[in-house]
């Protein structure tokens, strides 16, 4: 794991324990309920919070997909860098979606490429198929 990983892993574990704090703290004034305007800005601050937290969830996201395809050759094809791509940044897709995003960015795709591209990646572990026939990335 690089520096900037480990900085952006810490960067994410203290804003879960702010929202975390932020959470307590809209609770305990929601209960006593004397003070409404207050609990509308700690809500505010929390929602603030998450809304920052997802650009370093992408960003997590898509420095994995960089390591897992500079250690396997197999991935190294355009077809299976888009899927991998795709699913860090739209995330889960069933195979039409992303037959639909190697289309947007080569101008063509096959559904039986992409599948077959699908398949080799689900084998190598990087990608799962989820209950509702979709996939994603393996955390």
């Amino acid at each position: 794991m690089s520096s900037l990983e480990k900085e952006l892993r810490s960067l994410g574990e203290k804003l879960e324990e702010v929202i975390r704090r932020l959470d307590y703290i809209e609770n305990v004034i929601t209960e006593g309920q004397n003070y409404p305007e207050l609990a509308q800005v700690i809500g505010g601050l929390k929602t603030g919070a998450i809304i920052y937290g997802e650009p370093l969830k992408l960003v997590t996201r898509l420095l994995s997909v960089k390591r897992f395809i500079d250690r396997n050759e197999a991935a190294r094809d355009e077809v299976s860098k888009i899927i991998l791509n795709g699913l860090a940044i739209r995330g889960p897709m069933n195979i039409s979606e992303m037959a639909a995003e190697v289309a947007k960015t080569r101008g063509t795709a096959s559904r039986i490429t992409v599948r077959g591209r699908v398949r080799k990646l689900v084998e190598l572990g990087v990608i799962e198929k989820d209950e509702s026939f979709r996939y994603r990335l393996v955390e």
